[in-house]
């Protein structure tokens, strides 16, 4: 009980340092933003950060990362008839489904985003959750299909292609200028667009 106790404790404090420096960056941009503003809104220490993150980039890369780990355990819990593409879908946009500022973002909001999106070392660390990502989704895939990932490309193939599907949208939707556009349809129409040749796989 008292571990449990801990883990939860761990991820929200990580969850909270994701989100604070993801605000950060979209308010000051990425390059005015330091690890000590991070940590003094969170009210934890520098030495706290690092035992979570390397960098500041790789801070809001994580929420890539923690949302395909839960993309992951709902893929696990999704009907076992339902296609895969379809599963998919629907365990990797789960959360976004409540995203409380998604229809609100301002133009300067996203513009704020498109440029952290935009910055060479935030594209690396992206680049290390994307393979983070995909290892988590493409082992909830391999076991709904009940394969192994060293013998069977699908579930990789389908991680990522799922994941790419979500960052190309996002970058997408950050760059559009009609007001309040929202992002949870751009997904849904990206992924159906993707999912009739991918709900083809046994």
């Amino acid at each position: 009980m008292a571990s449990g106790l801990r883990e939860s404790k761990k991820l929200a404090l990580r969850e909270a340092l994701s989100v604070t420096t993801v605000l950060l960056a979209r308010e000051q941009g990425l390059g005015n933003v330091r690890v000590e503003d991070i940590v003094e809104r969170v009210g934890v220490s520098r030495r706290t950060f690092s035992n979570y993150f390397s960098s500041k980039e790789d801070a809001i890369a994580d929420r890539l990362v923690q949302r395909a780990r839960i993309a992951a355990d709902a893929l696990l819990t999704r009907p076992a008839d339902e296609p895969l593409w379809t599963a998919v879908t629907e365990a990797v946009l789960m959360p976004y489904e409540d995203e409380p500022d998604a229809a609100a973002q301002t133009r300067s909001e996203r513009t704020g985003l498109l440029a952290v999106l935009s910055d060479p070392e935030m594209q690396s660390a992206v680049d290390r959750g994307v393979r983070a990502a995909t290892a988590a989704l493409g082992s909830a895939i391999a076991e709904r299909l009940d394969v192994s990932v060293s013998d069977d490309p699908r579930p990789y193939f389908v991680a990522n292609a799922a994941l790419s599907t979500l960052l190309l949208t996002l970058e997408r939707w950050v760059g559009l200028r009609e007001p309040e556009p929202m992002l949870l349809p751009l997904l849904r129409e990206a992924f159906q667009r993707l999912g009739d040749g991918l709900d083809r796989l046994p």
